[in-house]
């Protein structure tokens, strides 16, 4: 009895020792769900604190996904740790990501005007369409965006004004409108140039040299008719007329008008290291346009004064003028002034692009006010008690 009874205790002791090992076990496998809810915890909290998943590009283009992470069995805290540092780092990269889209973005915003920038080298006209709208798809979107411009320009406006009239700067804008006729220049003025404050404009429309100004260069009437610093000067038709007209109704010798493209930069070169900021504007019009144009001025009686006999005669030069309008963008096109083809079949696309130019040539100055040269809280007392 006292044998069988000592197997019935080993088997007992063996049983419990069982049961306490099961125990422990348990005691572990919990101590590490806990360790995975508590790192699955930090993940979701670092994700939501990062917005990896709810972020989308300034333009409205594809979304930045979530950065996926690989799965990983926890087997202690040493994994709870590295999770959490993978974590982290993919958090960083989402976030670079994220950043380098909105550079990208704002960038895509702030340069409008490489998109009517004349190529480098070789101008192929015919190849840039008239009835185009380069950087709008719709035309709401464009006048919707107008009005806010349209602010912008007038701020801007403003303060190159006052940095000028209250400051030491001597920035201004040129403004240089060349196209056929019926093109809109008139029309720019009108809609774009009458957003700004006349105080601080210069306006000159060219037409034929008089005899006092053909007693002098070709750039002495040009030279007169600059802005001043704080200015935004604009040239309704200008220089360019004696590398157009000139060569293609032949008033000047081809070696003439070669000389000419070279004194035009050279021109140009020294009013921008005077200062000056150029948006050269060639409104580019296709013929049929033109021709719709010109009847609708004979159509209405109150447009007859627009008309003139003559620009049918320059019609006839169509293409010569096409090629001298070429050679001009192809040898003075800068990089300190670049010319601009605007397409311009579509009155409102040239309004809203040539808006934009002036925009980001003020934008690129970036004018401040000047600061007062008083003491602000003495002058207000003085003010309160005068």
């Amino acid at each position: 009895m006292a044998k069988a009874g000592g197997k019935g205790d080993g088997k007992r002791r063996a049983d419990e020792k069982h049961k306490k090992s099961d125990v422990a076990d348990k005691r572990a496998d919990k101590k590490k769900d806990k360790s995975s809810v508590k790192a699955k915890a930090v993940v979701r909290a670092e994700a939501a604190k990062a917005g990896t998943g709810e972020s989308t590009r300034s333009n409205g283009s594809a979304k930045l996904k979530p950065a996926k992470l690989k799965p990983v069995k926890l087997k202690g805290i040493e994994d709870t740790q590295r999770l959490v540092e993978q974590v982290a780092a993919e958090i960083v990269v989402a976030e670079l990501d994220r950043a380098t889209a909105k550079q990208g973005a704002d960038a895509e915003a702030a340069v409008f005007s490489e998109l009517l920038r004349a190529p480098a080298g070789a101008v192929d006209l015919a190849a840039i369409d008239p009835d185009s709208t380069p950087g709008v798809a719709l035309r709401d979107e464009a006048e919707d965006e107008l009005p806010k411009l349209a602010a912008r320009l007038e701020e801007l406006q403003e303060r190159l004004f006052a940095a000028a009239r209250g400051g030491d700067s001597n920035r201004k804008v040129l403004l240089v409108l060349q196209g056929m006729d019926t093109s809109g220049k008139g029309g720019t003025v009108r809609h774009v140039v009458g957003q700004l404050d006349p105080n601080g404009t210069r306006l000159t429309a060219f037409k034929a040299p008089t005899e006092e100004e053909r007693a002098h260069d070709f750039l002495w009437r040009i030279r007169r008719a600059l802005p001043a610093a704080g200015e935004i000067g604009i040239f309704d038709r200008s220089h360019y007329e004696d590398v157009l007209i000139a060569r293609v109704r032949k008033l000047a010798l081809p070696m003439v008008i070669g000389r000419r493209y070279q004194l035009i930069n050279g021109f140009e070169r020294k009013l921008v290291a005077d200062g000056a900021v150029l948006v050269k504007c060639f409104l580019h019009i296709s013929r049929d346009e033109q021709k719709q144009r010109l009847l609708a001025r004979l159509d209405d009686p109150a447009k007859h004064w627009k008309y003139n006999p003559g620009d049918v005669d320059e019609r006839e030069l169509w293409p010569q003028y096409q090629d001298a309008y070429r050679v001009a963008l192809e040898k003075c096109s800068t990089q300190d002034a670049p010319w601009y083809v605007v397409p311009a079949d579509h009155k409102w696309y040239r309004n809203y692009a040539v808006t934009r130019l002036l925009v980001e040539a003020l934008e690129r100055i970036d004018p401040q006010y000047p600061i007062g040269d008083f003491d602000v809280e003495v002058e207000r007392e003085r003010v309160l008690a005068s």
